[in-house]
């Protein structure tokens, strides 16, 4: 046991650490990479260590003799001393070892896992040696449940098992690592490509030199067993399950974006009967309608897609809730669940002069690249010269796509610094090389007009003033610096909203003042068997997320039709959990010396790609994908949280 609560974590000593829970359940101690967190003194240390090491031992991968054989060493020493056979000397043989398995092993969960039990014989030996003398631990009963994360899985929103897939790619086991990949995401070509990469962000290869280039492994994965087996068959088995008519509950799903295809490919896979309900002609929602096609391929998208209709999922186009159908409609044809998964397929206003003249010429980002994507040039207005207004991925896609369609000149403008713009780094510099011309610090006045048609874009310029709500420096306009860029086409770009005009056929689905839908932590909205997620629940936001959103639903709503309810998914508890520890810490020093950088993507030339919509990123070749994997660290990371066994006792 343990004399006073104290909590040292990511190396640093908290005297008074707030408690912590797992859900509803008090938090008795949590052991990790990171240090321990004691709440509970009545707890046993001794038998804490020995679980810890027992989940350590449970998660290693093997190949290493230092973590694989001593931590079972470590596991048995504890629980000698626990039981009461311990000898003072054993103390000093797991310091030693605990060194020994930490210098020795060959990934972080060897490395990083035996630190813990090196902390505590440095500063609470006292405890270690009080259990020997004493002849074993005794104490209230605990439970104790590990997990196993690492910086870019926790980071990633669908928490995909990176470290895995790398390192299959690393063995040259490429249909291995996409098996790894859809175990979770069933969309990895779309993602492999779009992905805004919050798992690089978090890589620790960045503390040494480069973070690993996880997007681009995740589409080489994806691209190669497209190549090597093309899906044009289901499995056996599968195939199998589908001749069988299914006896489970029908579900309906509205929205064939990210988040309807995640959430019915599982369902799918569970033998429910699902049909996805689709406005568009297309399927594949912004991925296939907001995303220009040397990003984001159609035959990509086409082939995900077709995979999942493999699963039996019926798509219908042309299907938009209010107009064609209601919730009661999908009732009343036996649907025993709903998940809306609409985006934000609305533009926001610029709110300026000039906006609601109707001028030929001004078209929202969002119009101006669905119409391309679906092939209705007539409806994309004509010119030479283009500028277009905002900062995110969607502009960045609009000023490219402008010489691809025939323009001679395209500008951006943005009001606050490059550094600021929250569109993708590296879609900033592609178009830049391209030829795009940007005009930062630069906020739009009024649309200039003349017959009916656009002739400039009236501008301001603008300096940062104090941080705002979002953190970023806040524009304000210098006064008397007006100036006009001529325009023939003025593309507003400043971000999306959902089509809220139907909300109104939601009935009993509570709806924010910002046309938000209103869910539970299991994506339940207020309306019993009615799910949500996606944009049109969080806002404008990443695809991975919108497929992270549709797993989850996936599993409430498997739980609600099976159990007739629904409780919070243990994931939702688990992510909640791991994210107050802090599993990537940026100020981290990595005793490593600095390697080779990542591999480079290479593109397609500028001067050449510009003239079409080829892809731009060409990828990796399989020589290139085995050494950018082979920089992977295998930064798994074990941690333990113990629980009273009786609540009362918390």
């Amino acid at each position: 046991m343990m004399e006073k609560a104290f909590s040292c974590w990511n190396n640093k000593e908290i005297e008074s650490a707030l408690p912590l829970k797992y859900g509803d359940l008090g938090v008795a101690a949590v052991i990790g990479w990171g240090g321990i967190q004691v709440f509970d003194t009545r707890l046993d240390i001794v038998e804490l260590c020995y679980q810890y090491a027992q989940a350590v031992q449970n998660n290693s991968c093997g190949q290493c003799i230092p973590c694989r054989t001593g931590m079972r060493v470590l596991s048995d020493l504890f629980a000698k001393i626990r039981d009461g056979r311990g000898e003072e000397r054993d103390l000093d043989y797991i310091k030693s070892l605990s060194i020994a398995i930490s210098k020795a092993s060959m990934c972080e969960i060897g490395q990083s896992s035996p630190r813990v039990f090196l902390y505590l014989l440095e500063n609470f030996r006292d405890a270690f040696e009080a259990t020997v003398k004493g002849g074993g631990g005794s104490g209230p009963e605990y439970s104790f449940h590990s997990l196993l994360t690492a910086p870019c899985m926790q980071a990633c929103p669908i928490h995909l098992d990176i470290p895995k897939y790398i390192e299959e790619i690393k063995a040259g086991r490429f249909r291995e690592s996409l098996d790894c990949i859809k175990s979770r995401l069933p969309l990895p070509g779309i993602v492999g490509r779009v992905c805004v990469r919050p798992c690089e962000s978090n890589c620790r290869r960045g503390l040494v030199d480069e973070s690993l280039q996880i997007r681009h492994l995740k589409r080489f994965v994806a691209d190669y067993a497209l190549k090597c087996t093309p899906n044009t068959r289901l499995a056996a088995d599968h195939a199998a399950q589908l001749a069988s008519p299914s006896s489970l509950p029908r579900v309906a799903i509205i929205g064939a974006g990210p988040s309807g295809l995640t959430c019915a490919s599982f369902l799918a896979k569970k033998s429910y009967e699902v049909t996805i309900f689709e406005m568009l002609p297309e399927s594949g929602g912004m991925a296939a309608v907001g995303i220009p096609d040397y990003r984001l391929p159609r035959d990509i998208v086409r082939e995900e897609v077709a995979e999942i209709e493999q699963l039996g999922v019926k798509i219908l186009h042309g299907k938009a809730l209010g107009p064609h159908f209601t919730l009661e409609d999908l009732e009343r044809a036996g649907y025993k669940a709903v998940f809306i998964g609409m985006g934000c397929h609305c533009h926001k206003s610029l709110d300026i002069e000039g906006e609601d003249r109707g001028y030929y010429g001004y078209v929202p980002g969002v119009y101006f690249l669905r119409n391309i994507n679906l092939g209705l040039m007539d409806e994309v207005p004509k010119g030479k010269k283009m500028v277009v207004v905002g900062g995110g991925n969607v502009a960045i896609d609009c000023v490219r796509t402008a010489f691809r369609v025939g323009f001679d000149e395209s500008h951006i403008v943005y009001r606050r610094s490059r550094r600021e713009m929250p569109a993708d780094s590296v879609e900033i510099d592609d178009a830049e090389a391209e030829g795009v011309k940007y005009h930062f610090l630069t906020a739009p006045k009024r649309i200039i007009g003349e017959n009916s048609k656009v002739t400039g874009l009236e501008c301001v310029r603008m300096e940062l003033g104090e941080p705002d709500a979002s953190g970023r420096r806040r524009p304000v306009e210098v006064p008397g610096s007006e100036f006009v860029i001529e325009a023939d086409v003025i593309v507003a770009a400043i971000g999306q909203e959902g089509d809220f005009n139907c909300m109104c056929n939601l009935p009993g689905v509570e709806v924010t003042k910002k046309g938000a839908i209103i869910v539970d932590e299991n994506l339940m909205t207020t309306r019993n068997g009615v799910f949500a997620g996606g944009d049109c629940v969080t806002g404008p936001d990443v695809l991975i997320k919108a497929c992270a959103h549709g797993r989850l639903v996936s599993m409430a709503i498997d739980e609600f039709l099976t159990k007739g309810k629904t409780e919070t998914l243990g994931e939702v508890l688990d992510e909640k959990f791991l994210a107050g520890l802090k599993v990537y810490d940026p100020a981290e020093s990595i005793a490593l010396p600095a390697g080779p950088g990542r591999v480079a993507v290479t593109h397609e030339h500028p001067s050449e790609r510009i003239n079409d919509f080829r892809e731009v990123d060409k990828g990796y070749t399989a020589d290139e994908a085995v050494s950018e994997a082979s920089r992977c660290l295998r930064c798994y990371r074990v941690v333990m949280y113990a629980c009273p066994d009786d609540p009362s006792n918390a």
